[in-house]
C-alpha cells in the first residue's frame, strides 16, 4: 500500500511542478501581449499609458493619460510631499492624478495565475530592484516606452523575466531570472 502511494505521488510531483510552470510561461505571454497592446494604444492615440504592477494583489492593469501627461519622479514626489507638509489642508485639494484606468485593453485590474507573482521590477525610474508598492511603465506617443525588466515566478521556484524594450515596445520572455538582459543580444547577467 505504502508503495502504491509512494508511486503515485512520484509521478503527482512533477506534474505538479509542470503544470506551475505551464501558468508562469501563460502569465508570461498575456503581459507581453498586454505591453505591445498598450505601446500600439500610445502610438496610435497620441496619448501617455502607464501599465501598473501590484505587488500587494499581484495584479496589473492599463492606465491612460493625456498627450501632455507628465512622470512623477523621486524628487517632484518629493517636493509635493514638502510643499503638502507646510500648507493646510484647507489651502489646495490633493493633486488628482493625470491618469485614469483605461478598460479599453485590460477590463480592469488583471491578476496573475494562482502560485504566480512579481518578484521584483526594474525601471528607469528605481536603480534598486522594487518588491513592494506599485510601479508603473510609461509609454508615450512617439514611440518610446520605459525600460522596465520585470521578474515573475511560481511557487515551484520556476523564474521567468519580460524585459521591455525602450524604443520598439518589444518585450523578450526569458525563461530564467535574469537581472538586466543585454540590448539586443542573448547574453545575459543571470542571478
Amino acid at each position: 500500500m505504502v508503495a502504491i502511494i509512494a508511486l503515485i505521488g512520484a509521478f503527482a510531483i512533477p506534474n505538479l511542478s509542470s503544470y506551475m510552470k505551464i501558468s508562469l510561461g501563460s502569465a508570461a505571454r498575456e503581459m507581453s501581449s498586454t505591453i505591445k497592446e498598450t505601446y500600439n494604444a500610445s502610438v496610435l492615440t497620441g496619448r501617455v499609458y502607464r501599465l501598473a504592477y501590484d505587488f500587494k494583489s499581484n495584479s496589473y492593469w492599463v492606465e491612460a493619460g493625456s498627450s501632455g501627461s507628465l512622470l512623477d519622479t523621486k524628487e517632484t514626489i518629493e517636493r509635493d510631499e514638502r510643499r503638502s507638509r507646510f500648507s493646510s489642508k484647507e489651502d489646495k485639494p490633493a493633486p488628482k492624478s493625470d491618469f485614469a484606468p483605461d478598460k479599453s485593453i485590460t477590463r480592469g485590474k488583471t491578476a496573475l495565475p494562482r502560485g504566480v507573482v512579481f518578484e521584483d521590477i526594474l525601471t528607469e525610474q528605481s536603480p534598486d530592484p522594487v518588491t513592494e508598492g506599485t510601479v508603473y511603465t510609461h509609454f508615450f506617443p512617439h514611440g518610446i516606452s520605459e525600460q522596465t525588466v520585470i521578474h515573475l515566478k511560481d511557487t515551484s521556484e520556476h523564474h521567468a523575466t519580460l524585459a521591455i524594450s525602450p524604443v520598439i515596445g518589444r518585450t523578450r520572455v526569458i525563461d530564467r531570472y535574469v537581472r538586466k538582459p543585454a540590448p539586443g543580444s542573448d547574453e545575459d547577467e543571470s542571478r
